[in-house]
């Protein structure tokens, strides 16, 4: 018995380990190392080398393990898209300026993806065609009604395809991800009317699901669906439920959670989402599936401590002053660091604004460093007119700690009585802000 567990075992390894091959001719494309490259989730992975031979042709193994879309990264900035469901196929290139000369042998999920794009693209330019006409025929019965029956058969072309594909494979799952994706996008100007619908398709989603972790549409998707819904009457009722939606679905895979969950928390931020921030943030904080690391924390603690409308932390001034001394109107606390590369691009950028700041809407900056070494600061500052100060203790620093900072470079614009009115990302925003709400 227990050579036969260790039989199983053995062949157990070896499947886990098995590789997948295909094989290509790129014209033109001699003696030049070519990457393929996966997704997982938000990220790119490296799922194989090869190099081209003298002639073009080359060969790539990739994990049995792996079904999703993949990304061969050519010369001079040349990539495609290839789907990988444990085919032996052959693609050939000849010329890489159209896509049109691509061509792939033995794979039915490629062939498909390739007739999918092309269906697509096709019945979207005759809809589009057909609808700037429609206002033209409004007064001629017949030709109108022509023109809805041409609109109407053109909507069933996808669906038609897609019953027609095999719903195991992985193109038909992909295929409809992207549509989706693409739908949503020209809803916007398009098809407003087709919103309704389209949320209910995203609300059937898994976000755990292998198959859309590796289709590397994941962003764009999560994406699409905020910017359709962030200008509508109801999108905070939207944003809440997509938000509860896709944590929900990731509640097995806790780490994949905190990332998404930081993800849709910056664009909520970036966006001025603020409500939809708040409930993603409460909602991460009290889930008690998914412990939180220090970073992750510190975000969404940020967000429940430090929101717009909260009182900002006092903090220690030079020369025995502190924050709350200052009878400033306004005070931007600024997080930075001298090792901090968007800190050096963004910070110093906050000069050119100072004295129209200072004097016509009476703000003062403070700005505390992350720096660690003392020359490094000195250095840094130099040039700054504002108030300056570092403990050298970096993320371990009181104050870091107080104002929940997680990142850098950080901001709070504060009003005279110390409460946070908004969070900027740059010093265009905040000139917008103070010129918008400080006539």
């Amino acid at each position: 018995m227990r050579y036969f567990n260790l039989i199983l075992f053995f062949l157990s390894a070896f499947c886990s380990a098995q590789k997948i091959t295909f094989s290509g001719h790129f014209e033109g494309v001699n003696n030049k190392e070519i990457l393929l490259k996966g997704y997982d989730a938000l990220s790119e992975i490296e799922l194989g080398k090869s190099t081209t031979d003298a002639q073009g042709n080359f060969t790539f193994e990739y994990p049995s393990s792996y079904q999703g879309a993949a990304l061969i990264e050519i010369n001079q900035g040349k990539k495609i898209i290839v789907l990988l469901n444990g085919e032996n196929f052959q693609i050939n290139w000849t010329d890489l300026t159209s896509t049109k000369n691509l061509k792939f042998t033995n794979s039915p999920e490629n062939t498909t993806f390739d007739k999918g794009l092309s269906l697509y693209q096709s019945s979207q330019t005759k809809k589009a065609g057909i609808m700037s006409l429609l206002p033209y025929y409004e007064n001629e019965p017949q030709k109108s009604r022509f023109f809805k029956t041409e609109l109407e058969e053109l909507n069933q072309v996808l669906p038609k395809f897609l019953s027609e594909t095999q719903s195991k494979s992985y193109v038909f799952y992909y295929l409809k991800l992207r549509f989706l994706i693409t739908d949503f996008q020209l809803s916007l100007k398009r098809y407003p009317e087709r919103i309704p619908e389209l949320k209910n398709q995203f609300q059937q989603l898994d976000f755990n699901d292998s198959k859309m972790i590796h289709s590397g549409l994941y962003e764009d998707l999560l994406q699409s669906y905020i910017n359709v819904v962030a200008d509508r009457d109801d999108h905070y009722l939207s944003l809440n439920q997509a938000t509860d939606l896709v944590l929900k679905s990731l509640n097995k895979n806790p780490q994949l959670k905190q990332n998404i969950g930081e993800y849709l928390f910056k664009i909520y931020e970036k966006k001025s989402l603020f409500e939809a921030s708040e409930h993603l943030a409460l909602q991460m904080l009290s889930d008690q599936n998914c412990n939180l690391d220090i970073k992750h924390k510190a975000l969404f603690e940020q967000y429940r401590k430090m929101a717009n409308g909260k009182s900002a932390p006092n903090i220690q001034l030079p020369k025995n002053q502190s924050l709350f001394d200052l009878k400033n109107k306004y005070k931007l606390v600024v997080f930075g660091a001298s090792w901090c590369q968007k800190c050096v691009d963004e910070i110093p950028q906050l000069a050119q604004f100072y004295s129209r700041w200072k004097e016509k809407h009476n703000l003062e900056i403070v700005f505390v460093s992350l720096d660690t070494q003392k020359q490094a600061y000195q250095d840094f500052i130099k040039n700054f007119a504002w108030i300056s100060l570092c403990d050298f203790k970096s993320w371990d620093s009181p104050t870091v700690t107080d104002y929940c900072v997680f990142a850098t470079p950080t901001m709070y614009l504060l009003d005279a009585q110390n409460t946070i009115q908004v969070k900027p990302i740059s010093a265009e925003q905040i000139d917008a802000w103070l010129n918008l709400h400080d006539q």
